[in-house]
Parts: C-alpha cells; sequence; structure tokens
C-alpha cells in the first residue's frame, strides 16, 4: 500500500470516528451550533484522549511506512551495486581476453605482415629504379598459421547491464560498439582462416600468389586486397574491443561509486579495474574520445 493510501485511510478513519462521536453526545449537553459541538468535544477530556490516540496511530503507521520504504530502497541499491560490481568484473575480463589475444597472436602476426608489406614495396622500388637486377626474385614465407576466436563473457555483460543495472546511459551506449566490435573481429578471424585454406590449395604460380597476399597487381587492372584488408580489419577490431571493454568498466565504476554514495552508512567497496600492467598494450585512447564524454 502506498504512503498516499494510508494517509487517506487514515484521515478518513479519524474523520468518521470524531463525526461519530459528536452526533451521538447526549443531547443535553450538545451546544447550539455544530461549531460549537466540534469545539465543546475537542475541549473534552475524552475528545482530547481520542484525537490523541488516533493521531499517535496515525504517525506510527506512517513512520512504519517511512522505515519500510527506506529498508526497500536500501536492498534495491544493495542489489544494483552488486550487479554493478559484477558487471565490472566481466567488463574486465573481456578487456583482458582481447589484451591476450593482440599480445600472444595479433601483435607478431600484424606487425610480420606489415614488414613483408615493405620488404615487398622496398624491392618492387628497387627493380623500376635498377638497382635491383630485373631477375632477382623476392623471396618471403607466408604466414599461413590459422587463429581462432577468443571466448569472452559478452553476452553474460549484456544481460547484466541490460536486467540487473538501473540505466546508466554510458555503458549501455557503449555496450553497443562492444558487442560490434567482438562480432567484426570474430568474422575477420574466420574469413582470414578460409582465405588461408583458399591459399593452400591454388595451383597459380608464385607470382600470382605473392599478388594475393600483398593485395597488389596480378594482371591488368586487377587487384584481390582481401588478405591485406583482413589483417587491417583484425588489428583494428582487436583493439576496439579492448578499448570498448576498458571504458565500460571506467564508467561502471563511476555509476558505482554515485551508488554507493546514494545508498550511505556501510557501502560495499566498488571494483577499481586496473590495466596498468597492459599499459604498453592498451591502444591509444584519443581516437575514441567522442565515447568518453559523460
Amino acid at each position: 500500500m502506498t504512503r498516499a493510501a494510508i494517509t487517506i485511510l487514515g484521515l478518513l478513519d479519524i474523520t468518521a470516528f470524531f463525526w461519530l462521536v459528536v452526533w451521538v453526545a447526549p443531547l443535553a449537553a450538545q451546544p447550539p451550533s455544530l461549531s460549537d459541538r466540534i469545539l465543546s468535544f475537542a475541549e473534552s477530556a475524552i475528545g482530547i484522549s481520542i484525537i490523541s490516540t488516533f493521531l499517535a496511530a496515525f504517525a506510527g503507521t506512517w513512520g512504519a511506512q517511512l522505515l519500510a520504504e527506506k529498508n526497500i530502497r536500501r536492498r534495491e541499491l544493495l542489489a544494483e551495486i552488486r550487479g554493478i560490481n559484477a558487471s565490472i568484473a566481466l567488463a574486465f575480463n573481456t578487456a583482458n581476453t582481447y589484451i591476450t589475444t593482440k599480445k600472444q597472436h595479433v601483435i607478431g602476426m600484424v606487425e610480420q605482415y606489415g614488414c613483408q608489406r615493405a620488404a615487398r614495396q622496398a624491392h618492387s622500388d628497387g627493380l623500376k629504379r635498377g638497382s635491383i637486377p630485373k631477375d632477382k626474385i623476392f623471396v618471403y614465407q607466408a604466414d599461413l598459421q590459422t587463429i581462432y576466436p577468443p571466448f569472452s563473457p559478452i553476452d553474460e555483460l549484456r544481460s547484466i547491464l541490460r536486467d540487473k543495472i538501473s540505466p546508466d546511459g554510458k555503458a549501455l551506449v557503449l555496450l553497443t560498439p562492444l558487442i560490434q566490435s567482438v562480432r567484426g573481429l570474430d568474422e575477420s578471424i574466420a574469413q582470414r582462416n578460409a582465405w588461408i585454406e583458399e591459399f593452400k590449395v591454388l595451383t597459380e604460380n608464385e607470382s600470382y600468389k605473392a599478388a594475393l597476399y600483398f593485395g597488389t597487381q596480378y594482371a591488368e587492372g586487377r587487384i584481390d586486397e582481401r588478405y591485406p584488408a583482413l589483417m587491417s580489419a583484425i588489428a583494428k577490431q582487436t583493439d576496439d574491443c579492448i578499448a570498448f571493454s576498458i571504458m565500460i568498466a571506467q564508467s561502471l565504476n563511476r555509476y558505482g561509486i554515485r551508488k554507493a554514495k546514494e545508498l550511505g552508512r556501510g557501502p560495499p567497496k566498488i571494483a577499481a579495474p586496473n590495466f596498468e600492467k597492459a599499459k604498453d598494450l592498451i591502444p591509444d585512447m584519443a581516437p575514441y574520445s567522442g565515447w568518453l564524454e559523460e
């Protein structure tokens, strides 16, 4: 029952009883006017006793309702803070997942490919200038090692953010590009794996294979840039997964601190993720500054 309903019912009870006592008082004792009757009853010992009793009961009910609502709100805040801490832990784990993937697979793979492309371009420029003999073949070792998309608790994070936490605009806004980045990275890795399987069974000459691997012209006006594009996408999407996960964790930390202050006495400690040990693997956050605005 709401506070307003209790107030109305209480007033109705007091009013009804008041009028009943006034009207059933002995006729001989009743003053001639209604206002005099009310005043006489209110000033009488029995009137004072009855009114005081009802007012005390009403005040007690009102106070109990206020206390009950305060306790309910406190329980809601405690439950939400627990959800916030759980979400921070999931966002932290998601960021660490992609930091680890970047360290173990992506950095080496992308950097090696970048060096190969630079060497290939230098060789091509040398042939054009005549500084490299025209019969000198560019030698390279194609990286045909497949990798697999990492598992991250993105679905669980989405469930808690949407179902167990009051709408925190920034974290929910950041959730969408994080999901898109995770799905995009999974797809890019899958496409690269498929490209590698196609490349392994090619029967064309080495010149054609090199053109496909480096995304250069293999016939007049014909270029296949799938592989270099996939390598660039994997590098960018990995960084996006890291950046958006970190921003969600930081946003939830700030939101949790606000909720802890609202709770007041004895709030739980809000998780504070620290990425200092992985700072060399965290992408430059400047391109994401638009997302960081509160």
